[in-house]
């Protein structure tokens, strides 16, 4: 493996075109003044202090900028990952912050392992793993969750914890305790990022709202009216630690990390890849992984919480014209220098424009257009998005992910247990044989029975295939003389397969039923030798038609 694959910086640095300088310098400056807010607001949703959004944004962007192949994506704290980490820890009545902050830590860097893992094993194809219905149906639920935490911050109101169910019971019987002053300051932070972002959207709008507030309480007595702020957040870098794992019980550890690596790398990759897209170059999905992996692991270590890619930092990325990860490595300097000099800036900012802004900016993981699209393409898997999002408003983020992974691999069993079996009749004047059923106008050649897995042949699915075969050919076609199985759409046959196939063949020459096989490529030719019919269905080093099938049998029977 070559130097320039595990560290492309070596390769783009190399080739950097000074041309790219200027743009790069202003879209780091950018979003670096959308990651300052944003990180801050993300890890109250962990329940954070809100130096640990800034810890984990700086490690993140430098460490990715290294060994990340996307030009665009910008990787730091993400709000589904710090609610995932949130709602999972808060249900473990964890004693003391120092505590809880490490044990968020440790699931960065076991998450941070478990990508390294999967990149040592060239995984990269997991980015396939979670489905988009769930995906979908989890990021709603996601999306109504932090709004059921959030809002109670807006209206100015403490406490409220547990599920969606309970936050929102919770701020309902709580609602005459609204604090309104904190309510107009965050309704009008709501307002102001609404029509800041529609006419202008390439500008920090989220940074100059918070410095608006901040000046607002700096200026006036309004804390004496009960509106809460950020309070002090410590100058200076963070440390470097090593997290306990005897800290929390290893299962929910391992549960957690997973859940975060899956949702961290299918986010990022579809982002990076999306933007690649449009700018015409290739990622390298397995470097990925090592770039997640080692962003992960550098930012618990360094007191920080699980990161991923963001859309909506990686769209401003592009738009304010990047055209390296260089633009990546400025924002990480931005992010220091506030560390550095900076951080008392934000003691006045008010929690209810951090609630603020994560309302504004959740609003789009509820994406109403793509549930309705799936419910008109598949009902099914519909189901599996709806009650993926349902379970994580009753149960939690985590058990809502798992219950609609399981759905989804549940659907995909279904599926390949029971595959459609399609009866093929000749079309008149060609040489086609299509489903009957849909093609009403094909033909059944006499005596002849031709027949179409729609899916591979393996052990879920080997025996109920033989047994409709068999009910075919004992009921409805019975004076069949040929039976020919089409492998066009058989992309895969295993032991069981083959051994199902053995099984037909016998029970076909028993009904004095002669038996081929069409379509079948190298590989399904390959799986079938050393069996017994190898002789016997495959009947040359080239894939026989349908047609020639039928031709080859009566030139048997001729002579």
């Amino acid at each position: 493996m070559r130097i320039s694959t595990i560290l492309p910086i070596t390769k783009w640095a190399k080739n950097y075109d000074k041309t790219w300088l200027r743009s790069d310098i202003i879209a780091g400056i950018t979003v670096g003044a959308f990651i300052i807010p944003e990180s801050i607001a993300y890890v109250y949703l962990a329940n954070l202090p809100p130096e640990v959004g800034l810890y984990s944004a700086m490690v993140a962007v430098l460490v990715y900028v290294i060994f990340g192949t996307s030009r665009q994506l910008s990787i730091g704290p993400l709000s589904t990952l710090s609610i995932l980490v949130g709602s999972t820890l808060g249900s473990l009545m964890i004693p003391g912050t120092a505590q809880y902050a490490m044990i968020a830590s440790l699931v960065a860097v076991i998450a941070g392992l478990l990508a390294i893992l999967s990149w040592v094993l060239r995984l990269g194809f997991m980015v396939k793993f979670i489905s988009k219905p769930v995906l979908t149906g989890f990021l709603t639920g996601i999306a109504l969750f932090i709004t059921s935490g959030q809002i109670s911050k807006l209206f100015g109101i403490s406490g409220g914890s547990g599920t969606f169910f309970q936050r929102i019971y919770y701020f309902l019987t709580h609602i005459d305790q609204t604090n309104l002053p904190s309510l107009a300051i965050g309704v009008g932070g709501i307002i102001f990022l609404y029509l800041a972002t529609k006419k202008f959207p390439k500008l920090p709008n989220t940074l100059f709202l918070v410095l608006g507030s901040i000046v607002l309480i700096t200026v006036t007595n309004i804390t004496s009216l009960g509106v809460k702020v950020v309070g002090h957040i410590p100058q200076g870098l963070p440390s470097l630690i090593i997290p306990d794992p005897a800290l929390i019980d290893v299962n929910v550890l391992i549960t957690l990390a997973a859940t975060v690596f899956l949702i961290s790398y299918m986010e990022g990759y579809l982002f990076a890849a999306e933007f690649a897209t449009k700018n015409r170059y290739k990622i390298d999905k397995n470097q990925e992984l090592l770039a997640l992996g080692l962003s992960n692991i550098a930012v618990g270590l360094f007191q920080g919480l699980p990161v991923g890619g963001a859309l909506s930092r990686t769209a401003i990325n592009n738009d304010s014209g990047a055209k390296t990860q260089l633009a990546g490595g400025v924002s990480g300097l931005v992010i220091l220098l506030v560390l550095l000099f900076l951080t008392g800036i934000f003691t006045n900012l008010p929690e209810t424009i951090l609630a603020a802004i994560v309302l504004f900016i959740i609003k789009g993981l509820v994406d109403i257009p793509h549930l309705r699209n799936i419910y008109n393409f598949n009902k099914i898997e519909f189901i599996i998005a709806i009650i993926t999002l349902l379970s994580v408003l009753f149960f939690g983020a985590l058990e809502g992910i798992v219950i609609g992974v399981i759905l989804s691999v549940v659907g995909l069993i279904k599926k390949m247990y029971n595959p459609h079996i399609a009866i093929l009749g000749k079309m008149p004047g060609k040489d086609q044989f299509l489903d009957i059923k849909r093609r009403p106008e094909a033909e059944i050649i006499p005596g002849i029975l031709i027949v179409r897995v729609d899916g591979s042949q393996i052990f879920l699915n080997t025996e109920d295939i033989q047994n409709k075969i068999l009910n075919m050919i004992d009921h409805e076609y019975k004076d069949i003389k040929l039976f020919v199985l089409d492998f066009e759409a058989t992309s895969f046959i295993d032991h069981s397969g083959t051994q199902m196939l053995e099984e037909l063949y016998d029970e076909l020459k028993l009904r004095s039923i002669k038996f081929k096989a069409a379509n079948m490529y190298g590989p399904l030719r390959d799986s079938l030798q050393k069996t017994k019919l190898e002789k016997e269905i495959v009947e040359s080093n080239v894939s026989l038609t349908i047609e020639d099938c039928i031709e080859l049998w009566e030139a048997e029977n001729l002579d």
